[in-house]
Formats: C-alpha cells, sequence, structure tokens
C-alpha cells in the first residue's frame, strides 16, 4: 500500500516538473522567436495597413502564446498597437502572424510610419523627425501552469525596423 503512494507522487511530481520546465522552455523560445516583414522587407506603413507580420521559431520545439502585441510609442505616448491573437508555432518554421493596428490617430501613425519608412531606407535624408522619439515594445503573453506571463522586448524605431529587414534574423 505504501509503494502505491510512493509512486503516485513520485508521477506527480515528475508531471509537474516537466510543466514547469517546457513552460521555461516556451518562455525561452519566445524570446528567441524572430520577427521579419512578410515578403522578408519590413515597413512601418505596410504594419498599419497589412495584417500581417512573420514570425519564425528557430527553436527545436513548439513555441506557444496566448496573444502577442507590438505597440509603438512617439514622444512617449502611445501611438499604435498591432495586436495578434495566440498560436503555436513549430520547430525551424516560419508562420504568417495576422494582426491588427489599432490607433486613436491612425492618419498621425500612417504619416510618421511613412516618413520613418523613407528615413530609415535612406530614400529622404532631409526629413526632419527625430526617429529617435519614436520606440517599440513587443509583448507575447503566455502562461506557466495557468499564471499569465509575457516575454516584452524595447527598441528604438531604428533598430526595430533594422532587426526585421535583417535577411540574416529569419533562420528558420
Amino acid at each position: 500500500m505504501m509503494e502505491k503512494y510512493k509512486i503516485i507522487t513520485i508521477v506527480s511530481v515528475l508531471v509537474i516538473l516537466s510543466i514547469v520546465g517546457f513552460s521555461i522552455l516556451n518562455i525561452y523560445a519566445l524570446d528567441k522567436l524572430q520577427l521579419g516583414g512578410v515578403d522578408g522587407y519590413f515597413r512601418f506603413y505596410e504594419m498599419s495597413v497589412d495584417d500581417k507580420i512573420m514570425m519564425c521559431n528557430d527553436f527545436p520545439m513548439p513555441v506557444n502564446f496566448n496573444s502577442f502585441k507590438i505597440i509603438i510609442f512617439y514622444e512617449n505616448k502611445l501611438l499604435g498597437t498591432f495586436m495578434g491573437d495566440g498560436t503555436s508555432i513549430m520547430p525551424h518554421s516560419f508562420f504568417d502572424a495576422r494582426g491588427k493596428y489599432i490607433s486613436e490617430s491612425y492618419a498621425q501613425s500612417q504619416y510618421l510610419f511613412m516618413h520613418f519608412d523613407h528615413l530609415f531606407g535612406g530614400s529622404d535624408p532631409t526629413i526632419r523627425i527625430d526617429p529617435r522619439n519614436m520606440n517599440v515594445i513587443t509583448e507575447f503573453h503566455t502562461s506557466i501552469m495557468g499564471i499569465p506571463y509575457s516575454v516584452t522586448e524595447q527598441y528604438s524605431s531604428f533598430d526595430f525596423w533594422n532587426m526585421l529587414n535583417d535577411k540574416n534574423n529569419m533562420s528558420c
């Protein structure tokens, strides 16, 4: 009788440890998830009108999240948010993540995005809008044993633009 309880306890502990272990690996994989433009070419303006962004899971296990956000601030004020639903991305594979850009000032967002895209693309060096005033935060929402958890990264607009346009960034 005592052996039966011992076995049940050991199995229970192993199940709990494996769930926590997979959750920790999932958080690590979310931190390493690679983002890019849909056709290998990212533009802020296209993100505001198109409904997709490319994700690459280069980790050897599936990555799971409940939702994601790309939050954009200009002069420390919320400019807008690109939001999408959660999914599971298989190992070493691409995923076209669908989302929607929401902003209280959609016209201002598009105006700034067009200017930044031209500035970062090198086509108009005379733009007088300071790109250092725009910041981007990525958030991936997941859970550990039912407890909500967010994997968050902050970028300058230029670093974010370069990361999503780096051909070597997407290694799936």
